[in-house]
């Protein structure tokens, strides 16, 4: 089967699209129309703008239309629903739904992952597409996706196949960005350039784990007003102390898991490769993009 289709991340923040031609990406579009900019009932519209310059070829040969992320929850489109863990890693190529919309060619939309127990309730939209793609790149033990709400996964291996039985979700880089801009530890900091010193205390702080996190944020300010840690490296230091967390919970929870696989993008990979040598874990890096395409070129397949 001949793999020509249109692939889109749709997520909170950037809408991105790739034309895909005998398998091959041979052209991609972004835009800053993520769902929280655009208007109820304005998706159709969006997206016709977006595919335009491709539109006589996708509806002339019937080209489908992918979609995953953020445009599936219920606060995009159409709210696609979960799949319910565990489930075989195959499955995730499986269950898109199909969306009505001005195209003449069909659309169609994955559903998120969810754990659906109350103590430890979890969802992922988008990071699944990358996990599909990803396991068929590099193998490892956990594979992790940083951003904003960091995605953590674990594939179970069984004779039947691989599967997803849960997984877990840190908010690092939102709660990064509201110390930085909303607290009393931002407040009055001075410009500078990143502190690579910084960042690895707060990494080895947080490993040690000889406060809690809610006491060892408070260092920020206190090492500052004291004297020990200079303005220009706080948000280094806080960057290094959340990401180390993060590290602290992996060892706690799967601590035979020697080799990572980040999924993502410089600079933000960069910082986590860092705190992963700290942690004395292995890793191997997947670019976001590789991971995402061959996720979709997997779903494309089981249409």
């Amino acid at each position: 089967m001949t793999a020509n289709y249109i692939a889109i991340d749709w997520g909170s923040s950037h809408l991105r699209a790739w034309r895909i031609e005998n398998g091959e990406c041979v052209a991609h579009q972004q835009t800053a129309q993520g769902v929280k900019f655009v208007e109820p009932g304005s998706h159709d519209q969006v997206l016709m703008a977006l595919l335009a310059p491709w539109r006589a070829w996708i509806e002339a040969r019937q080209i489908p239309v992918l979609m995953a992320g953020m445009i599936g929850s219920d606060r995009g489109w159409l709210d696609s629903g979960y799949q319910k863990l565990p489930l075989p890693v195959t499955a995730i190529a499986a269950g898109c739904i199909a969306v009505p919309s001005s195209l003449r060619s069909p659309v169609w939309l994955r559903p998120g992952l969810a754990l659906q127990e109350e103590e430890r309730a979890n969802v992922m939209r988008g990071e699944e597409v990358q996990l599909l793609g990803a396991l068929a790149c590099q193998q490892a033990d956990v594979y992790l996706f940083p951003g904003t709400h960091s995605k953590w996964v674990k594939p179970v291996a069984s004779s039947q196949g691989t599967y997803i039985e849960d997984f877990s979700t840190a908010i690092t880089g939102e709660l990064y960005q509201l110390l930085l801009q909303h607290s009393l530890l931002g407040q009055g900091l001075p410009g500078g350039e990143s502190d690579p010193q910084a960042f690895a205390d707060g990494v080895l702080a947080s490993l040690r784990g000889e406060d809690s996190l809610l006491n060892r944020l408070f260092y920020a300010r206190s090492r500052r007003v004291l004297g020990y840690l200079a303005g220009a490296s706080v948000a280094s230091w806080l960057s290094g102390a959340l990401i180390g967390e993060e590290f602290a919970q992996l060892v706690r929870r799967w601590p035979q898991s020697e080799t990572l696989a980040l999924v993502g993008d410089e600079p933000l990979v960069t910082h986590y490769l860092t705190a992963c040598h700290i942690a004395g874990k292995k890793a191997v890096v997947v670019e976001a993009q590789v991971a995402m395409l061959n996720g979709f070129g997997r779903i494309y397949a089981a249409l």
